[in-house]
């Protein structure tokens, strides 16, 4: 009994060696969703409880679907695609477009809210979590001459619960957004954008422009 359930501990190791390393598309997701390091059990973590993970969770749900879409809208068959991005839509609440580019071993738990327009492009290992939009920011309603986009998100960032990335913007690698955050300009590598530091930029941009407002004008001197 001892020696299967050391077996069973030692298969996901296994598995993931012989993905030689792989992080591009559904090889690098297997190799992610085997890794014990993403597991809360750690080393104890088994390949019943990866199979587990796949039948009974949204995440690795919604990501393989999206793999087979984007499959589909590579290879012309654009009305599939989007048949069955409405199909993950139902099953999961994760609305991925199928042009959307998402790098291998990305992890999703929790997938309810989740939108990721056409154009984004993320990165490897990258973690997304629930309510999380990638996404246009509109901002051309303001400014005409604006050319709007999707962001591109850098591998291993982690998106925290109800993030917004709005805009044709880059999120470096390696970075952290906060829960509930608005993101609508670059992050550079390893930097961490929180809805308390928003507030402060906020509050600093408002004190420097009270500033300009009570120096005397130009034309009254």
């Amino acid at each position: 009994m001892h020696h299967a359930t050391e077996h069973h501990r030692r298969l996901p190791r296994l598995i993931v060696g012989r993905l030689g390393g792989r992080t591009d598309g559904i090889f690098g997701d297997i190799a992610r969703l085997l890794s014990p390091s993403d597991s809360p059990m750690g080393d104890s973590f088994t390949l019943l409880q990866a199979v587990e993970r796949v039948v009974t969770r949204p995440g690795p749900n919604a990501i393989a679907l999206y793999r087979l879409s984007h499959w589909l809208w590579c290879r012309g068959a654009h009305t599939s695609a989007e048949i069955l991005r409405r199909v993950n839509i139902f099953l999961t609440g994760a609305d991925i477009h199928p042009a959307a580019e998402l790098g291998g071993g990305l992890l999703m738990t929790h997938t309810s809210g989740v939108v990721i327009g056409r154009g984004a492009k993320v990165g490897a290992n990258v973690t997304i979590l629930h309510d999380v939009t990638l996404g246009i920011s509109w901002r051309s309603w303001f400014d005409p001459s604006f050319v709007d986009g999707c962001p591109i998100v850098g591998d291993g960032t982690v998106l925290m619960a109800g993030a917004k990335i709005l805009g044709p913007i880059h999120v470096g690698a390696g970075c952290f957004v906060g829960a509930n955050a608005v993101l609508g300009h670059d992050l550079p590598d390893g930097q961490a954008y929180t809805v308390g530091r928003e507030l402060a930029e906020l509050r600093e941009r408002v004190s420097k422009l009270e500033l300009e407002l009570a120096k005397p004008s130009r034309s009254g001197t």
